[in-house]
C-alpha cells in the first residue's frame, strides 16, 4: 500500500503558492478558454489513480480497487505494477464472481514476462459458474501458453474451444485470424500430426491446412488435388471458406524454385563418385521441375572450397548448395557470401558460428539414431544393448540414439564396439550378452562342487532389444552369431546401412526379422518416387546401382530450394519426399522422417504407420 504517492502533488502546489506571492511582476489574468479538451489518461495513469483511492478504502473496496488497477497494469504491460497492484488484493474479500480474476491476471504477467510454464499451472479450468468473459481469457492464456511452450497442437486446440465463449462475431473472426496466424508463424515438425490424431477433427482440419500451405509443391495439379481432399475431409470446417484459398496462395508462392543455382560437389578426386550420385539426383529433380532457370556444377575435388566458392559467387547465383564433405561445409558456413543463401549438404562441426542465411541438410548418423531409439521406445522396448563399429560413425551413432533413449526414460545396458573388418563377432557379442561371465560362474560351481555338473550358458535376460549399427555385409554375419549365442529371441534394431538397396532374397536371408529405418527412395515400390526412381536407374543406371541414397539425398536437395528461396525456412515446409518427409527446424537444419521396414524372407517390407511390434 503505497500512502506516499499524494505527497509530491501537495508540495508541487505549495511551491506554486509560494512563487506566485513573492513575485513582484503584476500577472495579466488568464485569457478565457471555451470547450477546453479533457486530456484522456492512459491505463497506466488510470491504474495510479486507483491505486491511490484503494491506499485509503477498506478491505474490500480496497481489494477491488487493485484488482481493477492491476487489470489496466496488464493492459499497459507493466507487469512489476501489476504484480505489487495484486499482492494487494484479499480474494476472499472480493465478490465471489471476481475470485477467478486473481489468477487470471497472474498467467498473463507470466505470459508477459516470457514464463509459461508458471501462467499454465496458475490459470483454472473454464467453469460455466465464470462469466464468458472470464472464460475467453483463461482459454486465450491457455493457448498462448501453449504457443510459448512449443506444444502447438493443443495450443490450436485451445483456440478451437475459445470460440465457445465468445459471443460476438467480431471476436470469432479475430479469433480465428490469430489462430491462422500463429499457424503461419510457428515451426511445423512430422510428430505434432501424429500426436494430433487424438484431438478433435476441426483441430485436425486447421493442422492439416497449415501442412497444405507450407508444403512445397511443385505440381500445381497435385496442389488442387490435396485442397479438394483436405475439402472432402473436413467438410463444413470454418476454415474452408476463406483461409483454404489462402493457403492453396501461399503454397503456390512457394513453388517457384531459384533461376540461378551454384552446385558446389565434389566430380575429381577420391569422392568424385558420390559428388556425382548427389548431381545426378539433383539433376534428374531439376530436370523433371521443367528444367527453370540455370544450374552451374562447381567442381569441389581439388579441395580450395574457399576459391570455388567465390567463383560461384561471381556468377551472382540466388542459392548455393553445396558442398558435401564437412570440412568443406565449414569452409563454407564461415565465409561471407553477401546475403545468398547456402544449402549445404553436411553438418558443420559448429553451427553457431554460420554467418549469413546458411543452412544444412544431411543424412547423418545422428537423425537416423534418434528415431531409432524413438520407434523402440513407443514399441515398448526401453532396455537396450548395442553393437557398433569401431569408427567415427558408430560412435556418432551410438551416442544420438543412447541420449534419446535415455531423455525418454530407457537404458543402455550395455555396449560393444567390434572390428568393421572381422569375421567372427563372438567376442564382443558373447561381452554384451555376459555369456561370459555365465562360464565363470558355472567353473565356480564346478570348483566347489568338485564335478562339472552339466552346463548351458544363459544370457542376460534384462534386454529389450538388440541396436545394432553395422552395414549389410557385417550384419548378414552377426544376427546368425546373435541366434548362435541364445539371442534369437530379442528384436533387433538396425540402421539403414543393414540393407545395400539391392533386393536379394537369398543373400539377405540371415537378416531376417530385423526392423531398421528406410528413405521411400529404397522402399516404395509405387506411386510417384517409385515412378523417379525408375526414370534415373534407367538414365544413370552405374553410378545408381552404387550409391541409391546419394540419389535420392540430390534429388530432394533440389526439391528443398523453392522454401529456401523464399525464406521458406522460417515457416518450416514439410515435403514428401525421396529421403523421407522433409521438414525445417528453427534453426535452420532439415530433417527428414524416415519410413520403417522389417526384413520377411530376406526382402524388406514396409510396415504401415500404426504397426506397433517388431
Amino acid at each position: 500500500m503505497n500512502l506516499r504517492a499524494p505527497y509530491p502533488i501537495c508540495l508541487a502546489g505549495l511551491a506554486a503558492l509560494c512563487l506566485a506571492a513573492c513575485s513582484t511582476t503584476p500577472v495579466p489574468a488568464p485569457s478565457p478558454t471555451v470547450n477546453a479538451p479533457a486530456v484522456e489518461l492512459g491505463p497506466a495513469e488510470r491504474a495510479a489513480r486507483l491505486m491511490q483511492q484503494a491506499a485509503g478504502a477498506g478491505v474490500s473496496q480496497g481489494s477491488q480497487l487493485r484488482l481493477q488497477a492491476a487489470e489496466l497494469y496488464v493492459q499497459a504491460q507493466d507487469t512489476g505494477s501489476a504484480v505489487r497492484a495484486l499482492t494487494g488484493v484479499d480474494t476472499s474479500a472480493l465478490p465471489a464472481e471476481q475470485r477467478v480474476l486473481p489468477d487470471i491476471l497472474r498467467a498473463e504477467i507470466a505470459l508477459q514476462q516470457g514464463h509459461p510454464l508458471p501462467a499454465l499451472n496458475v490459470l483454472p479450468p473454464p467453469s460455466p459458474t465464470y462469466r464468458p468473459q472470464y472464460n475467453d481469457r483463461i482459454q486465450s492464456a491457455y493457448a498462448e501458453g501453449l504457443f510459448q511452450i512449443g506444444d502447438l497442437p493443443y495450443a490450436v486446440e485451445a483456440l478451437v474451444q475459445r470460440e465457445a465463449y465468445l459471443t460476438n462475431p467480431e471476436d470469432v473472426t479475430a479469433n480465428r485470424e490469430q489462430l491462422w496466424d500463429r499457424l503461419m508463424q510457428a515451426p511445423l515438425a512430422p510428430a505434432m500430426f501424429e500426436r494430433a490424431q487424438a484431438l478433435d477433427p476441426t483441430t485436425q482440419g486447421w493442422l492439416e491446412l497449415a501442412r497444405l500451405a507450407r508444403s512445397v509443391w511443385s505440381d500445381p495439379a497435385a496442389r488442387q488435388n490435396a485442397a479438394a481432399q483436405w475439402r472432402e475431409q473436413h467438410f463444413g470446417h470454418p476454415a474452408a471458406d476463406r483461409y483454404l484459398g489462402e493457403a492453396m496462395g501461399r503454397a503456390a508462392e512457394t513453388a517457384t524454385p531459384p533461376a540461378r543455382i551454384a552446385l558446389l560437389l565434389p566430380q575429381t578426386g577420391p569422392y568424385a563418385a558420390p559428388g556425382q550420385a548427389v548431381r545426378d539426383g539433383f539433376m534428374a529433380a531439376w530436370m523433371l521441375g521443367g528444367g527453370f532457370g540455370e544450374v552451374h556444377v562447381f567442381d569441389t575435388g581439388s579441395g580450395d572450397v574457399f576459391a570455388t566458392l567465390q567463383a560461384a559467387l561471381a556468377l551472382s547465383p540466388d542459392i548455393i548448395v553445396g558442398p558435401l564433405r564437412k570440412d568443406a561445409v565449414d569452409t563454407v558456413t564461415n565465409a561471407v557470401t553477401g546475403g545468398v543463401p547456402v544449402l549445404a549438404l553436411n553438418q558443420a562441426t559448429d553451427t553457431g558460428r554460420a554467418i549469413g542465411r546458411k543452412y544444412q541438410f544431411a543424412l547423418s548418423p545422428e537423425e537416423e539414431a534418434r528415431q531409432i531409439a524413438d520407434k523402440a521406445f513407443d514399441l515398448g522396448l526401453k532396455r537396450v544393448i548395442a553393437l557398433v563399429p569401431e569408427s567415427d560413425w558408430g560412435a556418432r551413432s551410438m551416442l544420438a540414439m543412447a541420449e534419446r533413449l535415455q531423455a525418454r526414460g530407457g537404458r543402455v545396458l550395455a555396449s560393444r564396439t567390434y572390428d568393421p573388418n572381422a569375421r567372427d563377432f563372438s567376442g564382443p557379442i558373447r561381452d554384451v550378452l555376459q555369456l561370459d561371465a555365465s562360464r565363470d560362474r558355472h567353473r565356480e560351481v564346478a570348483r566347489a562342487l568338485g564335478f562339472r555338473p552339466e552346463f548351458q550358458p544363459r544370457r542376460r535376460n534384462d534386454v529389450d532389444f538388440v541396436f545394432l549399427a553395422a552395414p549389410a555385409q557385417t550384419a548378414r554375419a552377426i544376427k546368425p552369431q546373435l541366434r548362435f549365442h541364445f539371442a534369437s529371441d530379442l528384436p533387433v534394431i538396425a540402421t539403414s546401412q543393414v540393407f545395400d538397396g539391392q533386393p536379394d532374397a537369398q543373400r539377405d536371408a540371415d537378416l531376417e526379422g530385423i526392423l531398421y529405418p528406410e528413405i521411400p527412395w529404397i522402399l516404395d515400390d509405387s506411386g510417384a518416387i517409385a515412378d523417379v526412381r525408375k526414370q534415373v536407374e534407367t538414365l544413370w543406371p552405374s553410378v545408381h546401382a552404387r550409391f541409391p541414397r546419394l540419389y535420392a539425398f540430390g534429388f530432394d536437395a533440389y526439391r528443398l530450394l523453392p522454401a529456401l528461396s523464399n525464406d521458406g525456412l522460417a515457416s518450416g515446409p514439410l515435403i514428401d519426399s525421396a529421403t523421407g518427409q522433409l521438414y525445417v527446424r528453427p534453426d535452420g537444419t532439415v530433417g527428414h522422417r524416415l519410413q520403417w521396414a522389417q526384413f520377411e524372407r530376406g526382402v524388406p517390407v514396409p510396415l504401415p504407420p500404426e504397426a506397433d511390434t517388431p
